[in-house]
């Protein structure tokens, strides 16, 4: 559980409303690994009518009115779930309590609340809908032909532009007996078009289909056509999680640990790309339930596809069998569906280990022709089968193959040879002991170049995969990828592995996984490649040793990541090239973010809070997502400002506290919080945070994590001389575009001759007097020369 601290200063004392606890009725037990059961549920047959006069619905912050005829969905198993309304209505949901979200809102609707009428709605549901809308229903009442229509379309449609398969998710919920239901409903013909609201008090669809896991329970959403993707118009928790001021994160809701894969990847036909079935995959998962009475289980794959050009339905992954015990269970995976479905033949209770054997095939291999003969995923994440986010499994990666193939993948190489039961086809086997959240392949006409180093925490294998056609120097990158672990490993804590490998990649960006980059072009020993190898060598610690926890959390990823490589370019290339990247991180911050129309009125920096993670970027806010990147870097970057020891400017307070960050939360899932509270404990004891009494920095997270504020900095100045030689500095520190309460420490330079000084300023406010003792008086004094604090302008001016 986690509390609402962060935004507490944006929620009023008292949140009004009452929230309806959608409490689900089952059934005495049924055998829902019968497919009869899901083919009730997808064929969605209308049978049974009410006629309703201003009915009142409410679920969570959405209120509905409806006035016209209900026609419900045949029972399946003797249960209702779902109906088609045909006729007028009214649909009320308020933003958030949060600016931000507010923000959001009236970026697409102009408006804090989202109030549209409507003519017809579908509605599916686990939950009490039935008890509350069809209380007069005629249970032999046929329903017209436009009903049934809705009621056939509905799930296609949605499938195709989000992903989800919501007759599968009712199947899950029902065969988990969860409580609260799940409730989607689809309105239509009003003046706000198509839009659709989503309660799923487990945080599955949020999830699954959206990348929305910090907890979020409720979505409204309208699909974009032209940018084949849905604005989301609200993303948020549930209403009883603002009254109890605290949330449970998605992961909390995971039915499953996946603690072991032992695959089989089958690569004969990656070549044959106008053959079907070019990747195909076979698996045993060991299991740990999470829960009591698990009958279903949900995977993610091709959840990294797109809809654009129909890549989603056609080079999917399709689930072939799957077994449990020796024996075949049910699946279900449907056309354009970002995920799968199992289901038990017995319920499996909480902390019972069992293993479930998968197969699958598509079209997964990409037609890249970059590098010929080379085999790469389409997506280096989506394609085999996971559960929840990020959660960490061991593996056992077995290869097989062309015989003049090498494959480059994760963990350890255990062996090369052939495959056992034919001399035709190649074994490459990979093992992973340490658990990891994601895995990867490449494989192809490579040379495998090896180098051991010593490093200072010990010995590392270091491999480069090289196509035989590439010019890429292997030595460059053997040394940085060598250079950049001893680097990390002194100031972030040891790597943990026995071997560091690189493959050449053929797309225009890089991926790091564990123990594993995969590099685009990096031939040339300029600032640019430097940065690229430290920033996917970082990734090492942050995103693999220690991971994030959700979106809102990401930055704790992306942006440690881009500034560990702006450190790492300082030192083997030049601080001038270190100075360049931070400038670039900077530049695009103060401009107006794109749209689908153009250019925007919205500052980059300005679109929302570092916590919004990929939610940043939308149809409204084009690339946005690049915030992360940059803003989280400069962020950190003024973490290491504060740490600095003001006499000496040693930054080791710095990377101690990020070295115990790794320390705390190695091989587990941080959040925004959990690194608040180790920078908060190390910043008590540093020399500004005891110099002024400071026992936390959660005003510092409060204003450049969860604000979006880009302000600027303008000193106005005067030297007087003093006695003995002395001089007085005044003047007023200006503090513009922040908040009345913003505070801030800023850094001051003062040249007396060769030497240098440096004294902190602190901006409390639009403005700040200030009135400094100096030893004698200096040649020049200016405002943050070395760029440590985020701004959109710096600037001195001397009286």
């Amino acid at each position: 559980m986690r509390t609402f601290k962060w935004f507490q200063q944006n929620i009023s004392k008292v949140l009004s409303g009452i929230f309806f606890l959608c409490m689900t009725t089952f059934l005495p037990a049924q055998d829902f690994g019968d497919l009869a059961f899901y083919d009730a549920l997808k064929k969605f047959e209308l049978r049974g009518k009410a006629s309703v006069s201003n009915l009142t619905l409410k679920r969570d912050r959405a209120e509905m009115t409806f006035t016209g005829d209900f026609y419900f969905a045949a029972p399946a198993n003797g249960r209702i779930t779902g109906a088609v309304f045909i006729g007028s209505g009214t649909f009320r949901a308020d933003a958030p309590p949060i600016s931000y979200e507010k923000e959001f809102m009236r970026r697409f609707l102009n408006s804090e609340s989202a109030e549209s009428d409507f003519r017809t709605a579908v509605l599916r549901f686990s939950d009490d809908t039935p008890d509350i809308i069809g209380k007069d229903m005629d249970a032999s009442a046929p329903a017209p032909s436009d009903a049934q229509k809705l009621a056939s379309e509905f799930e296609s449609r949605l499938l195709k532009e989000t992903g989800a398969n919501i007759s599968a998710r009712l199947l899950l919920s029902y065969a988990n007996q969860e409580s609260p239901g799940v409730f989607i409903a689809q309105f239509d013909k009003g003046k706000r078009g198509r839009f659709t609201f989503l309660v799923d008090m487990q945080a599955r669809i949020p999830g699954s289909s959206f990348r929305i896991n910090g907890g979020e329970k409720t979505l409204l959403f309208a699909y974009a056509p032209n940018a084949f993707d849905n604005d989301l118009w609200i993303s948020t928790y549930s209403e009883t999680d603002f009254a109890l001021g605290q949330v449970s994160y998605s992961d909390e809701f995971d039915l499953v640990d996946p603690v072991h894969y032992r695959m089989e990847i089958d690569l004969r036909d990656a070549r044959k790309v106008l053959q079907k079935g070019n990747l195909r995959t076979k698996m045993q998962i060991d299991f740990v339930s999470r829960a009591d009475n698990l009958r279903a289980v949900s995977m993610l794959v091709n959840d990294g596809l797109s809809e654009f050009n129909n890549v989603r339905l056609n080079n999917a992954m399709r689930i072939k069998s799957a077994q449990y015990e020796g024996g075949e269970i049910l699946f279900v995976q449907e056309d354009w569906e970002s995920g799968l479905t199992f289901v038990l033949p017995k319920a499996v209770n909480k902390g019972e280990k069992f293993s479930v054997e998968l197969a699958l095939e598509g079209d997964f291999i990409d037609k890249q022709t970059t590098f010929p003969n080379c085999i790469y995923p389409r997506s280096n994440e989506s394609w085999y089968p996971r559960h929840g986010y990020l959660r960490r499994s061991t593996f056992d990666l077995f290869f097989r193959h062309d015989k003049n193939d090498k494959v480059a993948s994760v963990g350890n190489l255990v062996r090369e040879g052939i495959w056992p039961d034919t001399k035709d086809d190649a074994l490459t086997e990979y093992n992973l002991d340490w658990p990891v959240a994601l895995v990867t392949f490449a494989a192809g006409k490579f040379t495998r170049h090896i180098e051991k180093r010593k490093l200072e925490f010990g010995e590392v294998d270091l491999e480069f995969y090289k196509h035989t056609g590439s010019n890429l120097k292997e030595d460059f990158v053997l040394a940085e990828l060598g250079n950049a672990l001893e680097y990390f490993g002194k100031y972030f804590g040891a790597y943990p592995y026995d071997v560091f490998r690189g493959a050449i990649h053929p797309f225009n960006f890089g991926q790091g996984f564990p123990t594993i980059l995969l590099v685009p072009r990096a031939d040339q020993a300029n600032r640019s490649v430097f940065k690229f190898l430290a920033h996917e060598t970082a990734h090492q610690w942050w995103g693999h040793i220690v991971l994030w926890r959700s979106h809102r959390d990401q930055w704790l990823s992306e942006g440690f990541a881009e500034y560990s490589g702006m450190l790492y370019t300082g030192l083997r290339y030049n601080m001038k090239a270190q100075r360049d990247q931070i400038k670039e991180a900077r530049y695009s911050l103060p401009f107006p973010a794109k749209n689908d129309r153009g250019v925007g009125t919205v500052k980059y920096a300005e679109i929302g809070p570092l916590i919004l993670g990929h939610r940043l970027s939308s149809r409204m806010t084009s690339g946005a997502y690049g915030i992360v990147y940059d803003k989280g870097a400069l962020v950190l970057r003024m973490l290491h400002y504060l740490f600095s020891d003001p006499n000496t400017g040693s930054g080791q307070p710095f990377f101690d506290m990020m070295s115990d960050f790794v320390g705390q939360y190695r091989n587990k899932a941080a959040t925004t919080e959990d690194f608040m509270r180790v920078a908060g404990e190390h910043f008590a004891n540093s020399s500004i945070g005891k110099q002024f009494g400071m026992k936390d920095l959660d005003w510092f997270f409060r204003q450049w994590v969860f604000e979006a504020k880009l302000p600027s900095y303008r000193m106005e100045y005067k030297i007087e001389s003093g006695d003995n030689g002395q001089a007085m500095l005044t003047g007023t520190l200006f503090q513009e575009n922040a908040g009345e309460d913003w505070f801030m420490p800023v850094p001051v330079e003062c040249k007396f001759g060769n030497q240098m000084g440096r004294i902190t300023i602190y901006a409390n406010g639009p403005q700040t007097d200030f009135k400094i003792s100096l030893p004698m008086k200096p040649s020049s004094v200016e405002l943050d020369p070395d760029l440590w604090i985020l701004s959109e302008k710096t600037s001195t001016k001397k009286k």
